[in-house]
């Protein structure tokens, strides 16, 4: 996140600080804050407290962002499970390429077109990955007309982190970087 805020900084002008160390979701001044970002490779469940509480932060018009480190399939059904434990009445949708937080409505970038690194299988040859470009893969919960989650299953975040490695399926540097200072512009005007 350091890298996206100093991305933010940069190229959007927006004054941004760093906060060291991690929010614990039960901590109280979540409510500090109008975003917030996880991420994960591994399985994880959260307790009836987190729960609860990250129920409210998004409730009261906090905004959840997250990514699954190198597309992990683990963390992905995690998240999906608790997302659907919290709210089982709101279902994660596909978020349309089309939509304008993914556009220059709000500032950013049109984004209707990326590029993803996919992993290809090894051969006889060394490691490579395919670039595609395609439409951002990403999900959402919505409240009223806002989207309150946003969900990459498609790794953002070793891309902010300028990690460019063969075996992860996700976004490129520069697209990350995009889709993340897009969801921030996005947050701030909702």
């Amino acid at each position: 996140m350091a890298n996206l805020l100093e991305a933010a900084d940069n190229d959007l002008n927006l004054r941004t600080g760093i906060r060291d160390g991690l929010l614990s979701i039960t901590d109280e001044s979540l409510f500090d804050y109008h975003l917030v970002f996880t991420h994960g490779r591994n399985r994880f469940r959260l307790t009836d407290v987190e729960r609860r509480q990250l129920q409210t932060f998004i409730e009261r018009g906090g905004m959840l962002f997250a990514d699954s480190i190198c597309a992990s399939s683990a963390f992905t059904t995690s998240f999906r499970q608790e997302m659907e434990a919290i709210f089982p009445q709101r279902k994660l949708e596909p978020i349309s390429a089309e939509d304008p937080m993914l556009s220059p409505v709000y500032g950013g970038y049109d984004l209707r077109m990326v590029k993803r690194r996919d992993p290809q299988p090894r051969g006889t040859g060394p490691m490579k990955a395919a670039v595609r470009r395609v439409p951002p893969e990403l999900e959402g919960i919505r409240f009223g007309d806002r989207w309150a989650v946003v969900f990459s299953r498609y790794d953002i975040s070793c891309a902010l982190e300028k990690h460019d490695s063969l075996e992860c399926r996700g976004y490129t540097r520069e697209d990350a970087g995009r889709i993340g200072l897009n969801v921030v512009l996005y947050s701030l005007q909702q």
